[in-house]
């Protein structure tokens, strides 16, 4: 097989087309979707002057990152060739994008989804491998999740850059959803403190907007010679849902009730 490569002028106009040899058997290419994070920010969470509520500052803890500097919370989505989102997560904005994955459980999920939907090895190695979400390098690597390679091989360096370019696709899925949803761009209306639910089904809701948004009018789906479902398929009216992974996200703490007490004992 060959990849080709195209090089253009500053005007657009081809110049050189070319086909890079390689040696990759196409019936033991993983990758199935794209995985990626992205921040979605907040106001900041129980903005009180002062320490009245001292649990007010594990909140904002919780809700802060350093990297990003603001609060709010992370969205991690998995993009599929067909053109549409094919799972959203949604945390707390202080995790890393590798951290994430571990709280929303879904190696474990698409182990379960895709047993007895196995790939060969690839490029001379031997036994067989799950298709696999490929993703930038601060994911690990795992039996379904396949950040790029590092230290690679020639081939490999060639199939990273392949990759990384094909993976735009779903950085322009953020780039629509916050063209599309206005509200997401004024942080100081998301107030989680009191509306922290709300927010959260808000933000889920809006992507699942976003996806019927793309049955209806279209997405990137060509890049890779598919074509999005159409709003009858993404919605059967006889379909069967089955539930998500069992995520043990620990005790429930229902801080007004928290706030509450505290104020009462500081009276």
């Amino acid at each position: 097989g060959a990849i080709e490569e195209t090089i253009y002028d500053e005007n657009g106009t081809v110049l050189d087309t070319q086909y890079i040899i390689h040696q990759f058997d196409y019936a033991t290419f993983r990758p199935f979707g794209f995985l990626d994070d992205s921040g979605v920010p907040t106001a900041n969470v129980g903005g009180e002057p002062t320490r009245t509520w001292s649990f007010i500052d594990d909140i904002q803890r919780v809700f802060y990152s350093g990297y990003f500097k603001e609060h709010g919370l992370k969205v991690q989505l998995v993009w599929l060739p067909i053109g549409i989102i094919g799972c959203v997560f949604i945390t707390e904005l202080r995790q890393n994008d590798n951290g994430v994955q571990n709280i929303s459980g879904l190696n474990d999920y698409l182990v379960q989804l895709l047993t007895g939907w196995m790939v060969p090895a690839w490029l001379g190695s031997t036994g067989w491998l799950f298709p696999a979400l490929y993703c930038d390098g601060i994911f690990a690597v795992l039996a379904t999740i396949l950040p790029r390679f590092r230290n690679p091989s020639p081939a490999l360096k060639l199939l990273n850059l392949r990759l990384a370019s094909l993976r735009e696709c779903i950085e322009h899925v953020f780039a629509d959803h916050t063209t599309r949803f206005k509200l997401f761009n004024v942080p100081w209306r998301l107030k989680l403190f009191n509306h922290g639910v709300k927010v959260r089904h808000m933000t889920l809701v809006s992507y699942f907007i976003l996806n019927c948004y793309y049955c209806i009018c279209g997405t990137r789906s060509s890049t890779f010679g598919q074509l999005p479902p159409t709003l009858e398929e993404y919605l059967p009216l006889n379909e069967v849902l089955y539930p998500p992974p069992a995520v043990d996200l620990g005790e429930t703490i229902d801080f007004w009730s928290v706030s509450e007490n505290s104020n009462e004992n500081n009276v």
